[in-house]
């Protein structure tokens, strides 16, 4: 049997194709640079005794302003160099005296006067200045075409490339010759090697000669690539079942029905050791009842008998696997699997125990704040808020007149009101009272006055509420008003309170100096204040601020079942 047409032997012979091409192709670009450089050298070399002769012969014309003469040189010297491009003479004014040009001297070309090397119409000039005794007499400027210089240059080249393709053509033959040798004892190991390819069961042939060291290895590489391409995706489904779940009883189960249903073992059986001896916790592909089970027996025996696995999970238990063979490497890569899975499941619980505790703390803590607030507020209002009004009494029966006591009374009412207006903020009786829309109302009128500020409510609740529920809306609008208040400078502040798809929405709005919430400073302390009272009820809190563009605090609660069924 013949290889088809694109197998070993064509690539072979691209090998040598693409070799001969870059050998080639390096000594073609090594001769191309190496015959520019010199043909360069050449050229300066030349310009250099050309110019300098001329400016010999052009320098006794000038010095007896004898320009015929001077121009006469210069059209000799054109005609036995072909390669001369042009050649001009400057007075030391910078002024053009003669010239080669016949159509007169092309504009812009002083511009150039000093450069080594420029671009014309007939190509690359070199060009060079040679001065006339020091300058005083002027300069001369001679300039040569590359074009000629060149034209040697590419004349060798293109013999190089015709030598190299002949030596390719001849390269070819011989590489013909070599591959057939070469090829007619591995056609046996392509054609095994693609049926192994296309998932065919095939045996790779093992020549006689050297080449048997390679057909062994191709077998032995089969098998070994047959079973890690197994193994992997065997990984793969295990790795992907893990991900969907962080219950370690489900963990198991997915383990063991993957070792199963992948063909690795007939058997699979999680244990874990017990006072009395191995406890089965799952098992998949197991017929015998699980006390009948030889697995949980062989436990027992220092080491396992043909035919048994014992794969432990640090930290987890310990897997009795039957009916299969696989190596070590795999089963180790299982327990890792198995081992990060239970350790993730783990790490969930502890981090959902601590979130619990930890709500259920900050719960507490915000109940216990809050009675406390209740209960200081109670005592200001009824206790201190008497004693100041038994005494402004008692100053009046006092000193006499309400003239006399006029500026005490004032004090009094002043620190009478202030001891209500703290009363109110500590714990507000029209929330107990009233309701949340009441106390809302009273709060925002109360501070849009002490701020100076303008302000509007808009509440639409259908529903009463929970008093914690409440609390919690009425203090994060609290929160946000002292803010406004105290930071925002701001001229009005508008307050939303309403139901919506399910939600209780709460909408503190400023028009003040706003502020970047990334970082905001000694107000972070407040803002947590309010993300943390939100989220123990379940909701979300956002702000939304820039400097120079107001301040919105966005308070989404979800509503109860109950009160939305």
């Amino acid at each position: 049997m013949r290889l088809p047409e694109v197998g070993l032997r064509v690539k072979l012979f691209g090998i040598v194709a693409v070799t001969l091409a870059i050998v080639g192709g390096g000594l073609w670009i090594a001769a191309y640079f190496y015959l520019s450089e010199e043909a360069q050298t050449t050229l300066k070399t030349r310009l250099d005794g050309l110019g300098k002769g001329l400016a010999a012969e052009v320098t006794d014309d000038v010095l007896m302003n004898d320009l015929y003469a001077a121009h006469a040189v210069f059209a000799r010297v054109k005609a036995q160099n072909p390669d001369l491009a042009y050649a001009y003479l400057l007075d030391p004014g910078g002024r053009v005296r003669v010239h080669t040009f016949e159509g007169g001297f092309p504009e812009g070309l002083l511009a150039y006067r000093d450069r080594g090397r420029i671009w014309t119409e007939q190509g690359w000039i070199h060009q060079a200045a040679f001065p006339l005794l020091g300058g005083k007499a002027g300069t001369l400027v001679v300039g040569l075409a590359e074009a000629q210089a060149m034209a040697g240059v590419r004349r060798i080249l293109m013999g190089l490339v015709l030598a190299l393709l002949l030596g390719g053509a001849l390269a070819a033959l011989v590489a013909d010759r070599m591959v057939r040798a070469f090829l007619a004892p591995v056609e046996g190991m392509v054609r095994a090697v693609e049926e192994l390819e296309a998932g065919r069961e095939a045996e790779v042939p093992i020549p006689a000669d050297e080449l048997g060291v390679l057909g062994r290895a191709l077998a032995r590489y089969s098998r070994a690539a047959r079973r890690r391409a197994r193994e992997l995706a065997t990984l793969d489904r295990l790795g992907q079942r893990l991900n969907r779940t962080l219950d370690p009883t489900r963990m198991l189960e997915a383990t063991l029905k993957t070792l199963v249903e992948t063909g690795w073992f007939t058997c699979a059986e999680a244990v874990k050791e017990g006072p009395e001896g191995p406890v089965p916790l799952v098992r998949s592909g197991c017929d015998l009842a699980p006390e009948d089970c030889p697995a949980l027996k062989s436990l027992r025996l220092e080491a396992p008998p043909p035919g048994y696995h014992r794969l432990a999970v640090p930290g987890g238990p310990t897997l009795v696997l039957t009916g299969g063979e696989a190596s070590e490497a795999f089963l180790s890569a299982v327990a890792d699997y198995l081992k990060s899975g239970l350790e993730r499941a783990r790490a969930y619980q502890r981090l959902k125990e601590k979130e619990a505790e930890r709500r259920r703390l900050l719960k507490a803590l915000l109940t216990a704040q809050e009675e406390e607030r209740a209960r200081i507020a109670k005592d200001l209002h009824d206790q201190v808020g008497q004693s100041l009004t038994a005494l402004r009494l008692g100053l009046e029966a006092l000193i006499g007149p309400p003239s006399a006591t006029e500026g005490l009374k004032e004090l009094v009412e002043a620190t009478l009101a202030d001891v209500r207006r703290i009363s109110r903020e500590l714990r507000p009786a029209a929330l107990d009272e009233l309701g949340l829309e009441a106390a809302l109302r009273r709060m925002v009128r109360e501070m849009a006055a002490y701020g100076n500020l303008e302000s509007d409510v808009y509440v639409q609740t259908k529903t009463p509420l929970a008093p914690e529920l409440e609390t919690v809306l009425y203090r994060v609008a609290q929160e946000a008003l002292t803010n406004v208040v105290r930071h925002a400078r701001a001229g009005r502040v508008s307050v939303l309170l309403k139901e919506h798809e399910g939600q209780l929405q709460l909408v503190v709005e400023d028009d003040g100096v706003g502020f970047d919430p990334a970082h905001a400073g000694a107000a972070s302390n407040g803002l947590i204040g309010m993300r943390e009272r939100v989220e123990l009820v379940g909701g979300e809190l956002v702000v939304e601020s820039a400097p120079g563009a107001g301040t919105a605090v966005y308070a989404r609660v979800p509503l109860p079942k109950e009160v939305r069924a």
